[in-house]
């Protein structure tokens, strides 16, 4: 970690789910400013060495902080917690990840799916952003069995719109 400090510190903003993302980026602009080669060409070879690892953490640490995936899964760790690599899932969360996936398959193979493909990423951004919000609410709590829970499901609809995204830009390719 850059100076000790974990990605909340170095960026000067609030450890919670829910990061301000202006002040992330202004921070982050900061950074980069200070830290930017151009400023080091009259240093050492050791302080070019270190300067370029402090462009790299920073580069993480934002990177890891704007994307809501990344920044539950960096807090639930700082919380000392780790997601399983094969957990056991609520039934419920189960059969809900089967029907969208069926669905989107449904969609898939239908010749005028673009209707309907927008409509059901709409619906899966709206749960997504749903999700952020009991995500938020257990990161407050410090609900760590909830959040790993909320976590997996976050994982399941981003990889969905992400495959959503990809089957729009082309159509062709049905798995």
């Amino acid at each position: 970690m850059l100076f000790g400090k974990n990605y909340f510190e170095i960026f000067d903003v609030a450890q919670t789910y829910d990061v301000d993302q202006k002040g992330l980026l202004k921070h982050y602009l900061g950074l980069q400013r200070k830290f930017h080669p151009d400023r080091y060409i009259a240093s050492s070879e050791a302080e070019k060495r270190i300067n370029m690892q402090w462009v790299a953490e920073i580069n993480l640490a934002f990177e890891t902080l704007s994307n809501d995936l990344q920044r539950s899964i960096y807090l639930l760790k700082l919380n000392g917690h780790e997601l399983e690599e094969n957990p056991t899932l609520d039934k419920g969360i189960l059969l809900k990840q089967i029907e969208l996936r069926e669905d989107l398959e449904e969609i898939k193979r239908d010749s005028n799916y673009e209707l309907a493909l927008t409509g059901f990423k709409k619906e899966t951004e709206k749960d997504l952003e749903s999700l952020k919000s009991h995500l938020k609410a257990a990161f407050s709590i410090g609900d760590s069995e909830a959040i790993k829970n909320l976590i997996y499901e976050q994982q399941f609809l981003t990889k969905l719109i992400g495959e959503i995204e990809l089957f729009d830009q082309n159509p062709m390719e049905i798995d």
